[in-house]
């Protein structure tokens, strides 16, 4: 409060405040001197003082809580990636947890190719997918990656690049031979 506005006050409560007014003011200076004194053994923190602290404290408290959590499911998607795909290096492991749970603050990367698995793991999930949907597949697989993930097969496909989605699809609906499904694959995927 600045020099001028004291003055204002001063002014009020002594000279234009009524018999009224007057008692209001003194009532709330006479509650503000008994506050003081019963906070006194709280460290002289008022009622705001206090709230300010508190939810001071509940927002580390919270924020402390969400870095948790973040670490819990960076670590969860890092045991599913290593789990379908054991082959992905450290490097590609951190960009892929970069992409799917950055870190908070952290910017995203900037778009790209559906995937950042490497050829290998594609290879894996294409072969599978096509034995799946081809009647082939081991039930112990199945029951394996069903365990894993019940909507394996969309998780699979949509990991899947454009260009091997498309062989997938000409394969699965006749219109390429195995031999060229496979040739093709291999060619698509570097391999």
């Amino acid at each position: 409060m600045s020099r001028k506005e004291l003055e204002a006050v001063l002014d009020y409560i002594l000279n234009k405040a009524d018999e009224g007014e007057f008692e209001v003011i003194a009532k709330a200076c006479q509650r503000r001197a008994r506050d003081k004194t019963a906070f006194a053994s709280l460290g002289g923190e008022g009622p705001g003082a206090m709230a300010r602290r508190m939810a001071g404290e509940l927002e580390k408290g919270v924020g402390a809580t969400m870095e948790s959590v973040r670490a819990t499911v960076r670590g969860y998607v890092a045991d599913i990636i290593r789990k379908n795909a054991p082959e992905v290096s450290e490097e590609q492991l951190a960009a892929l947890l970069d992409e799917y749970a950055p870190e908070p603050g952290k910017a995203r990367p900037p778009a790209r190719a559906p995937t950042a698995l490497p050829p290998q793991a594609i290879l894996g999930m294409a072969r599978s997918f096509v034995e799946y949907s081809e009647g082939r597949m081991a039930p112990s697989r199945q029951q394996e990656l069903w365990e894993e993930d019940p909507r394996w097969q969309n998780r699979y496909w949509e990991a899947l690049p454009a260009e091997v989605k498309a062989l997938v699809k000409a394969y699965l609906e006749g219109r390429i031979d195995g031999d060229t499904f496979g040739t093709g694959l291999l060619s698509v995927l570097g391999l």
